[in-house]
């Protein structure tokens, strides 16, 4: 179960901690976004975009991960954005492999 700092922070305070670290993933993706798109057709594809969306989802998860409430959490909030994207294409890369292997007909 995931621990929540209220006897520290209340609640108002949480509410604005897991915000401010959604919003710091977000940008964490929306820069990975702005670093390897060319253009900005490119960059408005799904496909790019959808950087902003798992940047915004790996901060949400960093809430959950962080040890106390300093600089350095908003600081990694926006780092774990940007490589959140591929922490996940290599772990799906990874599955599928391990998946194949394991519904490959026997022969």
């Amino acid at each position: 179960m995931p621990r929540l700092n209220i006897a520290l922070y209340g609640v108002e305070q949480q509410m604005e901690l897991l915000v401010s670290f959604v919003i710091l993933g977000a940008l964490g993706g929306l820069l990975r976004l702005l670093i390897h798109t060319d253009s900005l057709n490119e960059a408005l594809t799904y496909t790019n975009s959808k950087w902003v969306i798992v940047g915004a989802i790996s901060g949400l998860a960093y809430y959950f991960l962080y040890t106390d409430y300093n600089f350095p959490n908003h600081f990694m909030a926006i780092v774990v954005g940007y490589t959140g994207a591929d922490l996940i294409e290599a772990g799906s890369r990874r599955f599928s492999r391990v998946l194949h292997e394991l519904l490959k007909p026997p022969g």
